[in-house]
C-alpha cells in the first residue's frame, strides 16, 4: 500500500505541474491576443476561448490522471491477489503433510492396526504433527494481521535491551536443546525506543527460533547492541547454515518456492516475513549482511 501511495502521489504531482504549466500557456497566448487586438467584441472572445481551453485543458488532465490511478490500483489490486492466491496455496500445501500423518496415523489406532508397545511412539508422532499444523495456522494468522490495513502498532517507550533479554530468558532452553552456544552482549543501561512490545518482541523470538531450526547442533549464535552515530542496531549473527547468495534477496518473502531460500532449512517461510514486516511497520531496517567470523548475520537497525 506504500507503494501504491507513492505512486498516486508521484502522479498527482506530475499531473498538477502539467496542467499549470499548460493553463499558464493558454492564459498567456490570449492575454498577448487581447493586447493585439483593441476590438472589445473580440477580446471578450479571446477571453471566452481562454476560458473554455483551460476547462478542455482540466478534463484532459483529469481524466489521464484518473486513467493512471485507476490502473495503479488494479495493478496493485492483482498483486495482492496474487500474494494472497500464494499464500493460501502454499499454507494449504505445507498442512498437507501433517494433516496427512496425524489422520493417517489416528486411523491406524483407531483401527487397531498398531501394535501394543508401538502406541506410545505413535501418539507421540500424532501430537508432534498436530502442534507443527497449529505453528503453521499461527504464522498464518500473525502474518495476516499484520499486513491488514486496519492493523496499527500499540507504541510505547521501551528498553529493548531488556526486552531483548527477556525473549533470549524464554527460549533459552530451547537453544540448550538444540545445542546452539550463546553470546550474549547487551549494554546494562536502558536502550530506550519507542516500539510496540509485542510485535517487537515477536521479532527476536523468530529470529532465535530461526537459528535454532536452521543451524546444526553446536553452532554459535551472538546477539549483541550496538549504539553509534544516533542509531542503534541489534544483530543476530551465527556460524551455522550459510544461505546461498542468489536467495538472500529473497529471503524475507513468504513462500518464495519449493526449493528456495528458507524453504532450504525447512521452514515455512513465514517466520522471516513476519520479521520483516513488524520491522518496516516500525519504520526500521532490517538486512542480512556478510560478516568475516559469522555466516549469517541479521542487523536491525533502529
Amino acid at each position: 500500500m506504500k507503494q501504491l501511495r507513492n505512486a498516486i502521489l508521484r502522479s498527482f504531482i506530475l499531473y498538477f505541474f502539467g496542467l499549470s504549466i499548460v493553463g499558464g500557456l493558454i492564459e498567456e497566448f490570449f492575454a498577448s491576443l487581447e493586447t493585439l487586438v483593441y476590438e472589445p467584441e473580440y477580446q471578450v472572445l479571446f477571453r471566452v476561448m481562454g476560458v473554455i481551453l483551460q476547462l478542455v485543458a482540466v478534463f484532459c488532465f483529469s481524466y489521464a490522471f484518473y486513467r493512471s490511478l485507476d490502473k495503479k490500483i488494479e495493478e496493485q489490486s492483482q498483486k495482492i491477489a496474487k500474494q494472497q492466491n500464494t499464500l493460501f496455496a502454499n499454507i494449504a500445501h505445507d498442512l498437507k503433510t501433517p494433516l496427512t500423518s496425524i489422520t493417517g496415523f489416528s486411523k491406524a489406532l483407531s483401527e487397531d492396526i498398531v501394535e501394543p508397545e508401538e502406541r506410545a511412539e505413535v501418539s507421540s508422532i500424532i501430537y508432534q504433527k498436530s502442534l507443527t499444523a497449529n505453528e503453521l495456522l499461527d504464522l498464518m494468522f500473525q502474518y495476516t494481521k499484520l499486513n491488514a490495513s486496519e492493523y496499527s502498532l500499540n507504541r510505547k517507550e521501551c528498553a529493548v535491551n531488556f526486552l531483548l533479554k527477556e525473549a533470549v530468558a524464554d527460549n533459552y532452553d530451547m537453544l540448550e536443546q538444540q545445542g546452539i552456544e550463546l553470546f550474549l552482549d547487551l549494554p546494562e543501561e536502558p536502550v530506550v525506543k519507542n516500539i510496540d512490545k509485542i510485535e517487537l518482541r515477536r521479532v527476536f523470538n523468530n529470529l532465535l527460533i530461526n537459528a535454532c531450526k536452521h543451524n546444526p547442533a553446536g553452532s554459535q549464535l551472538a546477539i549483541s547492541i550496538i549504539e553509534k552515530n544516533n542509531q542503534t542496531k541489534i544483530i543476530f549473527a551465527d556460524n551455522g547454515t550459510p544461505i546461498p547468495p542468489k536467495d538472500r534477496e529473497k529471503l524475507f518473502q513468504p513462500f518464495v518456492s519449493e526449493n528456495e531460500t528458507e524453504r532450504n532449512f525447512q521452514g515455512s517461510g513465514l517466520g522471516l516475513a513476519i520479521v520483516k514486516t513488524i520491522i518496516d511497520k516500525h519504520g526500521f531496517t532490517i538486512e542480512l549482511l556478510d560478516d568475516e567470523k559469522y555466516t549469517k548475520k541479521f542487523v536491525i537497525t533502529l
